[in-house]
């Protein structure tokens, strides 16, 4: 997957803010490199938040703002909610997947992997795909006796791929990709993880996030991200706004 192949799929009526820290180097060549739609730069989380609540923008992306800031406000305005991340990245050959959870504070019980099955769907129509996803855990079957933890994942782990396109590939992250297009980390420590190892060492890359529930239509990116990482999170953000009002 090419960073044009997910602008392709934007809407050029959507606008989406994005939150950069004063002195963000990354802006002037972001705000010139993003042509698909319109950008409205935020220094702090709660304008960033007051502007998609009020239509400002129709969707936003946290950018290089902190991201303990921005959830802390978050939750102030949605207290209800169970916040999770799915980051789409790729392997060093290129290979797209969806990878969640990436938040430190997210999964690890059924209702999260069952929420994510959910939210991995979602994703893959945004995207066109049909989803396979593969559901990862602490150990192979024969490491439960090694800790209750390790017992906990690996059942969680069983309970979770009991549809057809829902596969336990126990600890084997890299027999999982052999099929899997979307893997579901045991928890948001490993996924985020998983996901830095890729994309800030090990060749692959990254295009951001999504935020879940999807009526949030919000977007992530880590602060560490490259230039087209922002862009494809402004990309992922401008779709999910486009299919929220039913352009997509």
């Amino acid at each position: 997957m090419e960073l044009a192949d997910l602008i392709g799929k934007t809407y050029s009526m959507e606008t989406v803010g994005i939150g950069l820290v004063d002195g963000d180097e990354r802006e002037e060549r972001l705000v010139a490199g993003v042509t698909f739609c319109p950008v409205k730069v935020y220094r702090e989380p709660a304008s960033l938040l007051d502007a998609i609540e009020a239509d400002v923008v129709q969707a936003a992306v946290r950018g290089s703002l902190s991201s303990a800031e921005f959830l802390a406000e978050l939750s102030k305005r949605h207290p209800e909610s169970r916040f999770r991340r799915i980051a789409l990245v790729t392997r060093p050959g290129g290979e797209p997947f969806l990878l969640g959870p990436v938040g430190i504070d997210e999964g690890g019980t059924m209702e999260a992997m069952r929420a994510l099955t959910g939210d991995m769907r979602d994703f893959c129509g945004l995207l066109g795909w049909k989803p396979r996803i593969g559901v990862l855990s602490a150990g192979r079957p024969e490491d439960r006796f090694r800790s209750p933890e390790i017992a906990r994942s690996i059942e969680l782990g069983e309970s979770a791929a009991s549809e057809p396109d829902v596969c336990h590939y126990n600890i084997m992250v890299e027999e999982a990709l052999g099929w899997a297009n979307c893997v579901i980390a045991p928890d948001g420590v490993t996924g985020n993880l998983i996901y830095r190892t890729l994309a800030h060492l090990g060749g692959g890359f990254s295009y951001g996030a999504l935020y879940f529930p999807r009526e949030l239509r919000l977007a992530d990116t880590s602060r560490n991200g490259k230039l087209e990482e922002y862009v494809g999170a402004v990309a992922l953000a401008n779709m999910r706004a486009a299919g929220a009002y039913g352009r997509m």
